[in-house]
């Protein structure tokens, strides 16, 4: 880049600090852009010389540069691309969905064209300061952008979200898990109106863990108030009416959050990424009837509770107990395609010894390439009898029935999220409007 076009896009970056807010929409955010620019130019004889002395280049033709990303604005507008990764001026590196870590023909030229990238970043996110840890959200792109500055030069990780969050009739296609697995995840989600699981979604980094707590949404009552809390936020919740987002920072930490989550009379409470103190007081909102759910780095149900009980979360044993299910996300290449696949589906069983009992419900085989139901929701299932007064076989028979209905929405390729949202939750509330609505008789359902 012009060493001269990079001082001048500098100094509307410092006239635009502290004018530009996260939540203000991009057309409002480049309205503003386009009047601080407006000011620079009539003010500046410097930019209007450049401009006319660059061949082709109208001022039009300048603003829009500037609003872009410059060399991965390429990479941006490709769904397929989840990471883009900038090691100072070293080639860049994608991660694309089905084909994992690539190299690229691309690169920053200069560091002070590196630090005019990262200026954009930090001041378009609505920031003011760089630290040396930055991690920002990006509306625009609907992502976050982690920038580190180590002494190897700054190391910036750009992660994408779908633009549009996958549903979870989307997740069956792609193969991550079963109508089966999928009714079951709702029965623990929903828990018929009276008790709805603790759920916590284990796995390794990329393994789909935050893609999955997202399709759960899709099963969450829409009378519930909902509080969400982020160190970045992730999570989609475009669809809940009645959600409180929170997200931590320098000042604030995740388990300051969590406990003033508790003054803010939720039902549930979600929390995108558990990894530290946080963990003991959503145990104890657990502890006194708030569902909770949220994801873990782990790559076991065993290994979660090891990694919840030991620093730097520190929580007893017999408040992890109060977990109901742990889901366990896994990445594997199969066949040259990277497929995210829920590992296992494992209930929590009571405590003996000061250990915390599991059983598993569900695997995935590898050399089979199938998932293998290992044994019956018996614990989950016998707690829901004593609360909601409803036989077993009812709620067997009632796992059954959403595993056909979420296959007739396969068939019918009802996959959008909103959607999928609409008719699932109209199934917990009015199941005749529901199957109706899809031009089906009771009696579809329980073939």
């Amino acid at each position: 880049m012009d060493p001269e076009r990079i001082e001048i896009e500098n100094e509307i970056l410092d006239k635009l600090s502290g004018k530009i807010f996260l939540l203000q929409d991009f057309t409002h955010k480049r309205d503003i852009i386009f009047q601080v620019f407006l000011e620079v130019y009539n003010s500046s004889q410097r930019l209007q010389k450049f401009i006319r002395k660059s061949k082709g280049l109208e001022m039009e033709g300048f603003f829009k540069e500037f609003l872009s990303y410059g060399i991965i604005e390429e990479f941006l507008s490709d769904p397929d691309i989840e990471d883009i990764m900038i090691n100072y001026l070293s080639p860049i590196y994608i991660h694309k969905t089905k084909t994992g870590l690539t190299k690229t023909d691309k690169s920053f030229s200069s560091r002070e064209e590196l630090d005019l990238f990262i200026k954009k970043l930090i001041i378009f996110s609505g920031r003011q300061t760089i630290r040396k840890i930055n991690n920002v959200e990006l509306t625009e792109i609907k992502g976050r952008v982690n920038i580190v500055y180590s002494p190897f030069g700054p190391q910036i990780t750009v992660t994408r979200a779908k633009e549009k969050p996958l549903s979870i009739i989307e997740l069956i296609k792609s193969g991550t898990l079963t109508p089966q697995l999928a009714a079951q995840l709702w029965l623990y989600a929903e828990g018929l109106g009276v008790k709805p699981a603790n759920i916590i979604i284990s796995g390794g980094p990329s393994t789909g863990k935050t893609t999955l707590l997202n399709a759960l949404f899709s099963f969450i009552p829409e009378n519930e108030r909902i509080v969400v809390i982020e160190d970045t936020l992730e999570l989609n919740t475009d669809l809940e009416e009645n959600c409180s987002r929170l997200e931590s920072d320098e000042e604030t930490t995740l388990a300051d959050l969590v406990k003033n989550a508790l003054r803010m009379r939720p039902d549930r409470i979600i929390v995108g990424e558990v990894r530290g103190k946080e963990a003991e007081d959503l145990m104890t909102a657990m502890n006194i009837g708030k569902y909770c759910m949220g994801t873990l780095h782990a790559s076991t149900a065993r290994e979660t509770i090891m990694r919840l009980e030991n620093e730097p979360m520190n929580v007893p044993e017999v408040l992890v107990n109060l977990v109901d299910v742990f889901v366990i996300m896994r990445r594997y290449n199969i066949n040259g395609r990277i497929q995210r696949i829920v590992g296992e589906l494992v209930e929590t069983a009571g405590m003996e010894k000061k250990m915390v009992l599991l059983s598993a419900l569900w695997s995935y085989d590898l050399t089979r390439g199938q998932f293998q139901e290992s044994a019956v929701s018996s614990i989950y299932r016998d707690r829901l009898v004593q609360i909601s007064g409803k036989p077993a076989k009812e709620i067997i028979e009632e796992v059954r029935l959403r595993a056909n209905f979420i296959t007739i929405l396969l068939a019918k390729d009802i996959k959008d999220m909103k959607d999928v949202t609409k008719i699932c939750r109209k199934f917990t509330t009015n199941r005749q409007e529901a199957i109706s609505e899809l031009g089906l008789k009771k009696e579809d359902l329980s073939r």
